[in-house]
């Protein structure tokens, strides 16, 4: 019996990465029939409708094109212009563009960068997203496992961190496994180690 029971747990484990994919999958085609409804019921023709969800995907590569070559588009220039003078849309919207703009390209094309740092105590390393520095200062975004969205923001000095290559899509993946998902372990190892010869 504790055989079976083994095996019952390896093979459920064995599948669960596969129903999560069907689970998005499912949610994706939920949404979209559900916003297709919800749009055929304003135009009363499902060949408006399409062209609509058509115009607006193209609208948004295209957007995407003009963001990623330039680092504005100039429509939306303007709306923020018109955002800023609202001081309470204001506000949310500043805090929700820097959020958004965490999983970007910096406007000169290089990567956001991820560090290491100690957190909640010394000896006790994790990856951090720097969202922001002045001269030997940096504040960090330290997300928390498995939801890489939440966490805390931290001031910390340069002199307290170790730079890594990691990408932003990489740490996502390391916070979200849990640390199953362990990328470019030699390189923080060694760098981890290296720190601790130095202390």
């Amino acid at each position: 019996m504790r055989d079976w029971g083994r095996f019952l747990l390896i093979g459920t484990l064995s599948v669960v990465p596969l129903l999560v994919v069907v689970q998005v999958v499912i949610w994706v085609q939920s949404f979209s029939l559900s916003l297709f409804d919800f749009l055929s019921s304003y135009t009363n023709s499902s060949l408006y409708t399409a062209f609509i969800i058509s115009f607006s995907l193209a609208f948004l590569v295209l957007l995407g094109y003009f963001i990623e070559k330039s680092g504005k588009f100039f429509v939306l220039s303007w709306i923020e212009y018109a955002l800023e003078k609202i001081p309470a849309i204001r506000t949310i919207y500043s805090v929700s563009k820097k959020i958004t703009e965490l999983f970007m390209q910096n406007g000169d094309g290089s990567k956001k960068e991820v560090v290491l740092v100690e957190y909640p105590k010394e000896n006790v390393w994790v990856p951090a997203y720097v969202l922001n520095k002045h001269a030997d200062t940096l504040v960090l975004f330290v997300p928390t496992s498995p939801n890489p969205t939440s966490g805390y923001t931290v001031i910390v000095s340069r002199s307290l961190i170790i730079p890594t290559t990691l990408t932003i899509e990489e740490a996502s993946t390391f916070i979200v496994s849990m640390g199953a998902d362990y990328v470019k372990k030699e390189e923080i190892s060694q760098k981890i180690a290296n720190h601790a010869s130095r202390a």
